[in-house]
């Protein structure tokens, strides 16, 4: 695993690399085992690199053989021992181990072909010096990230934003589209980020930089078969699931450090567990965390019971005392935008605790958004009859009675969002933090105007309308891929992702290997959500793999415990950084507004615990990486 960093010239006599050092150095915590710099002239890369395959002969950059290709990479490609004997079958000679000359090589015999090839997470990038091009892709599902910024003179790519803004000529500017896009999401909305000039590179899509020109290609979507329809029992996708889940599991232990798994007592990671125990030489190594404030905050109970039942090396981490307001300094400074999601706390404690032992963690991640894992799901089943109640009764009195009530969160979600009838932007409501209404209200007008038309949920349709999205009438299955598309690759990536490298640790995703995606969208939705029962087929395949009691207990997420801090702890630092004449003066919100907001949560006349974690983080974000630059 590892940052890496580059320049490409798009026109003859552009400089490139004077910053180099500066945005490989950026990148230390994701690479702390090696750095180097290669300057060719009209092209320049680097690398951090953390030693996970080939320990000693490994180090990047990689030429090949004639020295025509040379590779940065950032991730793990999990089949590159059956892929290995085929280069050298063709050719090609090796000079290391590593994953990454099995990369390089792959592109140099089939090119961009290669990627349907991989299994694996990744972001490359390639110099081929004999057309002076440069070749950047990013693996199927998003789990490594890939940024880039381009003004005509030159493209700068990294895997965070930090090591593109080391360059000072570089503008720090407030991208006003990504802005609303994170108001409504909690999170960046690809490939747009909330840094003007710089965008992101879709999953599954490569791009090739050449005479100076930029062009992306998709490479890989979910396919568009529609779910079968053939009568196939439970049995036999579980059949399937589990066969591929293990090939999968296996595969993502190989490595020359140890491993470990992240165990919340959850389906998804104790299947992951299960699977990890019939492959391990030696007791597996597992990590759970739990706040002390307790109940829905703690997940160490569950997790041990599993630990037990499996015979796992297990480890708990149950912080004591967090210093919340430097945790939230450090988080903002490594997701590099704001970033709303606060179980990146957890995870991120999780790993620093973790890499004292290991520097590989599989986790279970994914299992949701495939199999229909959330509640959403469930209640989406509710709307079509929603809809058959009386127009005013649905749109108006119902919404209205229930937005009354001050702390009934789910039923003021479904209040929210049943009422919609389009199917697609009715699920972005399930998903929003600030609304439409919200935003218009919380935003100053003079922003608003210039934000004209832009409409953070207008993603949603274009996904749920989607060739692949929209190959069958399965509305469910329809959402999942939304979910794969936005949710999925924009918030949990990006999460897991930057909490684990920000630690030095490499998070491995066993759900999420692409052929078990691709199997679970040949499922019906109505094997997977049947009622308020969900994931139903993934709970049948590894029902002999898990405790019964994992398969019978009721879905929790992690919760991070910010409505209580919001009311305590954090409260004084809240108000100070919302309501100083710093952030009033900027000119994006109605002060009034945020006072108000605060004033209802601390009081506990309303939960707005969301949208004041949103705004706190854009604060923050906006002190540390726009404010230094004077912008």
């Amino acid at each position: 695993m590892c940052g890496i960093y580059g320049e490409v010239a798009l026109r003859p006599g552009v400089t490139v690399g004077r910053f180099a050092e500066e945005a490989t150095n950026a990148l230390h915590h994701r690479g702390p085992d090696q750095g180097a710099i290669w300057n060719g002239g009209d092209v320049c890369l680097g690398v951090r690199r953390l030693r996970i395959i080939d320990l000693e002969g490994g180090e990047q950059p990689i030429w090949n053989e004639d020295r025509t290709m040379c590779i940065v990479y950032n991730g793990e490609l999990y089949n590159f021992q059956d892929l290995r004997p085929q280069m050298e079958s063709l050719g090609h000679r090796f000079r290391s181990r590593s994953d990454t000359e099995v990369v390089l090589h792959a592109y140099e015999e089939w090119g961009p072909e290669c990627l349907t090839r991989f299994i694996g997470m990744f972001a490359i990038a390639i110099w081929d010096t004999r057309n002076r091009s440069l070749f950047l892709a990013r693996d199927r599902i998003g789990e490594k990230p890939l940024y880039y910024f381009t003004d005509g003179d030159r493209l700068v790519f990294a895997s965070e934003t930090k090591a593109i803004l080391a360059d000072p000529s570089i503008p720090r500017k407030l991208h006003l589209p990504g802005l609303a896009n994170y108001l409504a999401f909690g999170h960046a909305v690809a490939p747009d980020t909330i840094y003007s000039g710089i965008r992101k590179l879709l999953p599954g899509h490569y791009a090739i930089v050449s005479d100076g020109r930029v062009r992306t290609v998709e490479y890989w979507d979910v396919p568009s078969a529609p779910p079968e329809a053939d009568g196939r029992s439970d049995d036999d996708y579980g059949e399937e699931i589990v066969s591929l889940l293990d090939d999968s599991v296996r595969r993502r232990m190989v490595a020359d450090v140890p491993v470990g798994a992240f165990l919340s007592g959850g389906v998804d990671s104790s299947a992951v567990v299960a699977l990890m125990t019939r492959h391990a030489t030696e007791r597996v190594k597992t990590f759970s965390l739990g706040f002390t404030a307790g109940g829905a905050y703690d997940e160490l109970p569950e997790a041990r019971r599993v630990a037990e039942a499996l015979g796992t090396d297990h480890h708990e981490i149950r912080p004591s005392s967090v210093d919340v307001v430097e945790l939230l300094r450090t988080l903002v400074y490594h997701y590099d935008e704001p970033f709303g999601d606060a179980a990146s706390f957890p995870l991120y404690l999780l790993s620093r605790a973790a890499r004292e032992q290991v520097t590989v963690v599989l986790t279970g991640d994914g299992g949701d958004e495939l199999f229909g894992g959330y509640r959403r799901y469930a209640a989406e089943q509710a709307a079509s009859l929603y809809h058959r109640l009386p127009q005013r009764l649905a749109s108006d009195w119902i919404p209205a009675a229930v937005q009354k009530l001050p702390r009934l969160r789910r039923l003021k979600r479904l209040a929210y969002a049943l009422p919609e009838r389009d199917a697609a932007r009715r699920y972005a409501r399930w998903l929003e933090v600030f609304g439409p209404d919200m935003r218009a209200e919380l935003l100053e007008p003079a922003l608003l105007e210039r934000l004209g038309g832009h409409d953070p949920a207008g993603i949603y349709p274009r996904y749920y309308h989607a060739r692949n999205g929209a190959s069958s009438n399965d509305h469910l299955n329809r959402l999942m891929y939304v979910d794969v598309k936005t949710w999925l690759a924009d918030a949990y990536m990006e999460k897991t992702d930057k909490a684990t490298m920000a630690c030095s640790i490499e998070a491995r995703l066993p759900l999420l290997d692409h052929r078990l995606v691709e199997l679970a969208f040949r499922i019906p939705s109505s094997a997977k959500v049947r009622g308020r029962s969900l994931k139903r087929i993934l709970k049948h395949a590894v029902r002999d793999l898990v405790p019964r009691e994992v398969l019978t207990r009721p879905k929790h997420g992690f919760a991070v415990p910010t409505d209580p801090w919001l009311r305590s702890e954090l409260q004084p630092f809240a108000r100070e950084i919302l309501l100083d004449d710093r952030a009033r003066s900027r000119g994006y919100f109605d002060p009034k507004v945020v006072e108000r907001l605060l004033s209802e949560h601390i009081s506990g006349r309303h939960v707005w615990e969301g949208q004041l974690w949103l705004l706190l983080n854009f604060e923050l974000w906006h002190r540390t990486y726009l404010d230094r630059s004077g912008v």
